[in-house]
């Protein structure tokens, strides 16, 4: 089934000119963020969409394992949701929060928690680096959800026994976050459609922007990273 058109949903052209244009010349501003927004909720209708095919499609003749199923299926639908929802505000925010103090390892743990409690899909999930650093994290009001929505949108593209690792390496003058997988190639060119991982990959890049960060991607033998840099903070 075909996304549903941008037309249906009443917005002005504008909005999906920006869309099918890409947003990198206009980072920072409203109207690169407003297209960001839109998308997200376009994103989040499709996953509801999801949940509620699933749930007309349960009947009482369904057998426990398609029972089960499709309780997972919704459940995953509704769990993809909920990070994306929550990039919504510091998205639109004109000043985001500072860290308050956390420090990698902790939030990073906690994101690792939260992924293994959702479940991996079988795939192989690690987080490693120099967890054990005294420096704080930039912006803990967003970080969290957008490495649980960035590292969830990479899940969806990987097969059991396949490999995704988060990396943290912290030299003097940058903090970076490497995201690793051998899932299948995307298109994470700034003109790309914005919906899946490369929705994600373009919030951060907005987001990162008044930080002073910056967002990087690339593909080589069969393994794609997705690089996030801040400048030495804490």
């Amino acid at each position: 089934m075909g996304s549903p058109s941008l037309a249906g949903f009443g917005y002005p052209l504008v909005l999906r000119d920006l869309l099918g244009e890409g947003i990198q010349d206009m980072r920072g501003s409203m109207d690169a963020k407003v297209a960001l927004a839109f998308a997200i909720a376009h994103e989040v209708g499709n996953h509801l969409g999801g949940i509620r095919l699933q749930a007309h499609l349960l009947d009482d003749e369904l057998s426990s394992r398609a029972l089960a199923s499709a309780s997972v299926l919704i459940d995953d639908l509704a769990g993809r949701a909920g990070p994306l929802l929550a990039l919504l505000r510091p998205l639109l925010s004109e000043a985001g929060r500072g860290a308050g103090g956390a420090r990698w390892g902790e939030i990073l743990k906690r994101v690792q928690r939260q992924v293994e409690d959702e479940g991996t899909r079988g795939v192989l999930f690690e987080i490693e680096g120099d967890l054990d650093t005294e420096r704080d994290v930039p912006e803990l009001d967003w970080l969290h959800s957008l490495l649980v929505a960035l590292i969830g949108a990479t899940l969806v593209r990987m097969s059991r026994k396949q490999e995704l690792k988060v990396q943290l390496t912290i030299a003097p003058r940058e903090t970076l976050l490497v995201l690793l997988d051998d899932g299948t190639e995307e298109d994470f060119d700034e003109e790309a459609a914005p919906r899946g991982r490369p929705l994600v990959i373009s919030i951060a890049r907005e987001l990162l922007f008044p930080t002073g960060g910056r967002v990087e991607t690339s593909r080589e033998g069969g393994v794609t990273q997705v690089r996030l840099s801040w400048p030495a903070f804490g």
